[in-house]
């Protein structure tokens, strides 16, 4: 026989596996267009507590009383009434896109948290840029 905090878990931690799931953390694909793709990632966070314990309805000086009385000591007696509990808490926060567009894998954070964070997602596209205008068109030399 488990003990009832091991019920309490157990329990628990089926609820929180049918509700966290891979597509919670990449979304269902969007479609846009005929090559345009939009994969939403979300960033999970969950906290977990259970606790409980066995309290007696009687107090241990009513419990020596009784021994030194010599009456019986029901059975009943002795197996304590079980509180517990268990609380999860669960924060999804959006954190970007996976854009593909033919053929080109771009991410699309859904915040900047400054201009840096800005021009440092920039530099492949400037590069990409710079490239192409190196690069050799037809024969030419460079």
């Amino acid at each position: 026989m488990s003990h009832p905090i091991e019920n309490i878990m157990h329990s628990t931690m089926e609820e929180l596996k049918s509700i966290v799931d891979v597509n919670t953390i990449v979304g269902t694909p969007i479609i846009a267009g005929d090559e345009n793709v939009l994969l939403p990632v979300s960033k999970v966070s969950l906290g977990f507590i259970s606790g409980g314990g066995e309290y007696s309805n009687r107090t241990n000086s009513e419990k020596n009383a009784i021994k030194k009385a010599g009456e019986a000591f029901d059975k009943t007696d002795e197996r304590y009434p079980f509180a517990g509990t268990a609380i999860a808490g669960m924060s999804l926060t959006p954190m970007g896109f996976v854009s593909v567009n033919n053929g080109n894998v771009k991410v699309l954070p859904a915040q900047f948290d400054s201009t840096l964070d800005r021009a440092v997602a920039q530099i492949p596209e400037i590069a990409n840029m710079i490239y192409s205008l190196f690069k050799k068109k037809d024969g030419e030399k460079t």
